[in-house]
């Protein structure tokens, strides 16, 4: 992989970028929070900033997101992947550019995106914040990185 040329997409605007997998269901995330458990990656659950011991089931973390401020953070390397429980309907991390900073993190990331690929067996997309159209790379389940 070659950092020199895909640098320029982890340069800090003052925004974040988005790792999304969609359409999903309770099923895809069951998977993906199953294969998660098993990662190296520290993984880091908060209701409302508190951190509280990782729940059994995805379906109760949604039912807490209904009325707190539910995170999942992934450690890998640098880059944390914060997962905020929007949608059954689209698997949604978030990560701060700033983190990948070498080629070595972008390995992690790409480590990460593999992981979740193959968790669902779906293509996940690294895009801008906000704006899933705004597509960066793509990771097949196969583990192969696809930059646009």
């Amino acid at each position: 992989m070659d950092w020199a040329a895909q640098q320029h997409h982890f340069r800090w605007d003052g925004t974040l970028r988005d790792i999304y997998i969609a359409p999903t269901t309770m099923a895809d995330w069951q998977r993906v929070l199953a294969r998660l458990r098993q990662e190296p990656a520290l993984l880091e659950y908060r209701l409302d900033g508190t951190p509280t011991p990782l729940p059994a089931t995805v379906s109760d973390m949604f039912a807490a997101a209904k009325s707190h401020a539910v995170t999942l953070a992934c450690h890998k390397g640098k880059v944390v992947h914060a997962c905020h429980f929007f949608s059954p309907g689209q698997i949604e991390f978030d990560l701060d550019p700033r983190n990948v900073q070498s080629g070595h993190d972008l390995l992690d990331l790409r480590h990460f995106m593999t992981t979740l690929a193959r968790a669902c067996g779906r293509t996940v997309l690294l895009t801008h914040e906000n704006a899933p159209e705004q597509v960066i790379a793509r990771v097949l389940p196969t583990g192969q990185m696809l930059w646009p």
